[in-house]
């Protein structure tokens, strides 16, 4: 059966509270060809396999993190899913712009983040995610339950048309690679006095939203590497080591 590529998908639930939405999140998962439940937090409890009939093999799979730091350090994309927006909690895309995202980028494992029954996620932990999505809802009851969010944001991704489906991306780099490049970009400008003594941006999720967003391929990478390290030249009088076969790939690559 087609999966529509779902099954690089990973599940993300941070400290979950009540039972019995695990075990709809499990069932749900399986209707659609996901497998790769994780949890930050405590292991389900047995009451939780109660509604994932005919899915208690991925409750029993489930990979369980004290973090959500090390939930995500595998995936290539974070997505999270949060109800409040503002000034300082921005919305990056609805749930059909996610789905887009996901199909263009086949090649990639990508993580859908679901905050706590109760309240929701953090700021911190979602900033460690490069996109928020929300669910448009009734604004005065704008909060949806658990396992229906995720039921919402799978069957989303399930059933874009074919015709949206197919604009793929398979030259972006993976998750490995933006974060060497941001963890660079951080470097130089700290380097260079670029940074104020009172931040009122985060630069850091600044630059992964934006890279995420960009899914920059290998050689547009190493241009990014290149830029910064002049800038690092220009303040300092030096250059600023890379460590990275991204640069030797692409010098090959233009001689060719």
């Amino acid at each position: 059966m087609q999966d529509n590529g779902l099954s690089r998908i990973a599940i993300i639930l941070v400290e979950p509270i009540y039972s019995g939405n695990v075990g709809a999140i499990a069932r749900i998962m399986n209707n659609f060809t996901i497998s790769d439940l994780r949890i930050v937090g405590t292991i389900p409890e047995k009451n939780d396999f109660y509604l994932a009939m005919h899915s208690e093999h991925i409750l029993e799979q489930a990979k369980i993190f004290d973090t959500l730091e090390d939930a995500i350090a595998d995936l290539d994309r974070v997505i999270a899913f949060s109800r409040r927006v503002g000034k300082t909690k921005p919305v990056d895309m609805n749930p059909r712009q996610m789905a887009r995202y996901v199909h263009k980028l086949p090649n990639m494992q990508i993580g859908l983040v679901f905050g706590r029954e109760t309240s929701g996620l953090t700021d911190r932990e979602a900033d460690l995610c490069a996109f928020r999505c929300h669910f448009p809802a009734n604004p005065e009851f704008p909060s949806i339950n658990l396992a229906q969010a995720v039921a919402l944001a799978i069957w989303e991704v399930y059933n874009l048309p074919l015709d949206e489906a197919t604009k793929q991306n398979t030259f972006a780099v993976d998750g490995r690679e933006l974060e060497k490049i941001q963890n660079y970009m951080l470097e130089v400008l700290q380097a260079i006095g670029f940074f104020r003594s009172y931040e009122k941006t985060n630069w850091e999720t600044f630059l992964k939203k934006m890279m995420a967003q960009l899914n920059p391929n290998k050689t547009m990478l190493y241009r990014f590497r290149q830029m910064f390290n002049r800038f690092h030249v220009l303040v300092t009088g030096k250059g600023l080591g890379y460590g990275s076969e991204i640069a030797k790939t692409n010098r090959t690559e233009e001689i060719d």
